[in-house]
């Protein structure tokens, strides 16, 4: 993070200091508090404190050619459950409520199909990362996690996902997959001017198309490269959000 700041702060010819939020819920609040101008945040995490404060999405990632993922909901591929049924009273472990991949999505994806979690579960776990979802599964604290992922073509070997990326030699089976998701963003506070969200953005662009640049982007967000947020793209987590709180999955937040 030191190493990006200051690339950034080259490029923006003022200091620029990273902060790592500790929960999703402490990122917001350092928004909310005007503690932190920019942020890197997941699309339904950005969409909740819009709610509260204005937010501007500015860039999206591009991984893979693509400016967006799926949810999966995996289990241990060592184990016997092929199908939700047999996860019956069985734990999940979900990232944190203003995940979208990680709880928002496949939550609503399994309502949608008829399956209540709190009924199918016996007990549900918020770890509060992708990687913490992963282990869980791997040691078995958890029969089932729900994490980001590509869907691969028929045929295709699948090439992203969390638990690939936090363990890689542990061999994983997908049940579920959810509709596509906006790739994670970088946003600026509403009360900035639009003038300084641009000089902000195109600096980390031109960053993005420097060798060294592309390094310090990948090594922190593991994205090749970034592109403007294209207009209403995000309104499809606007509306989840909306369902989700309809159907009082958001209560707490």
């Amino acid at each position: 993070m030191d190493a990006l700041c200051a690339a950034l702060a080259g490029l923006l010819r003022c200091e620029v200091i990273g902060v790592l939020a500790d929960s999703y819920s402490d990122l917001a609040q350092l928004l909310e508090r005007d503690r932190a101008q920019y942020a890197w945040m997941s699309p339904a995490l950005m969409v909740l404190t819009s709610e509260r404060i204005q937010l501007q999405p500015l860039l999206s990632a591009v991984r893979n050619d693509r400016n967006d993922y799926c949810a999966a909901l995996f289990v241990d591929a060592a184990g016997p459950a092929h199908d939700l049924e047999a996860l019956r009273g069985r734990t999940v472990a979900w990232v944190d409520p203003a995940s979208a991949a990680g709880y928002l999505v496949p939550r609503i994806h399994l309502a949608a199909n008829g399956v209540d979690p709190s009924d199918l579960f016996g007990e549900e776990l918020f770890l509060g990362s992708h990687a913490e979802v992963v282990r869980a599964v791997a040691s078995g604290r958890a029969a089932l996690g729900a994490t980001y992922a590509e869907q691969p073509a028929t045929g295709e070997p699948l090439r992203r996902a969390g638990f690939l990326d936090v363990a890689p030699d542990h061999p994983m089976r997908v049940l579920e997959w959810t509709q596509p998701i906006p790739n994670d963003v970088i946003v600026g506070h509403g009360l900035i001017a639009k003038a300084e969200h641009r000089v902000f953005g195109n600096a980390v662009l031109t960053l993005a198309e420097r060798v060294d640049g592309r390094r310090l982007l990948y090594n922190m967000f593991h994205t090749e490269r970034f592109m403007t947020t294209p207009r209403n793209a995000l309104r499809p987590l606007w509306t989840l959000v909306e369902v989700a709180r309809a159907r009082g999955l958001l209560a707490q937040m």
